[in-house]
Order: C-alpha cells, then structure tokens, then sequence
C-alpha cells in the first residue's frame, strides 16, 4: 500500500530530472542501434556491389544513372512550367499597372 504523505517539491522535481534522464537515456540509444544498423547496411550493400563482376557493376550504374536522368528531366519540365507561370504573371502585374 503506498502512503499517502504528500511529495515535496524537491521530492518531485527529482522525479521530473530522472524521468527526463532515463527518457534521454532511451532516445540516444534509439538512436544510436539506428545509425549503426544503417551504417551496417551501407557496408552490406558495398560488399555486395563489390562481389558482382565488373559488367554487372556498369549495368548497375547504367540503370541508376537513366533513373536519374528521368527525374532530371521531370523536374526541368517542373521548373520550365512554374518559370512560364512566374513570367505570366509578372506581365499581368505590368499590364494591370498600365490599364
């Protein structure tokens, strides 16, 4: 059965620090078990990129770099289109401005 004498207010702030530690505590070491299991799998994805013999490695890459040059293009389209819409409306500023 607990007592039922009231905390102080040391008694609570004490609690509050350790709560606040032991969570801290937890947080970092999240953290850390995340970075190391990433780094774990970059170093997976090396190894085997480096087993596979050369031709396969430039086939790869070749497939990587096109996958690349797709989204280069998509997001030049993207930028030309919001440059045209920028440009319309600043002629619309200067031929409301006019009128």
């Amino acid at each position: 059965m607990a007592s039922k004498i009231p905390l102080t207010k040391q008694q609570k702030w004490r609690g509050g620090v350790w709560a606040v530690a032991f969570a801290a505590v937890i947080m970092v070491g999240t953290l850390t078990g995340a970075q190391l299991k990433s780094d774990k799998q970059k170093e997976e994805a090396i190894r085997e990129f480096r087993e596979i013999t050369p031709s396969e490695q430039i086939a790869m890459l070749e497939r990587q770099r096109s996958t690349l040059v797709e989204q280069q293009t998509a997001l030049q389209r993207k930028l030309d289109v919001f440059k045209e819409r920028a440009q319309e409306r600043q002629q619309e500023k200067e031929n409301a401005k006019k009128a």
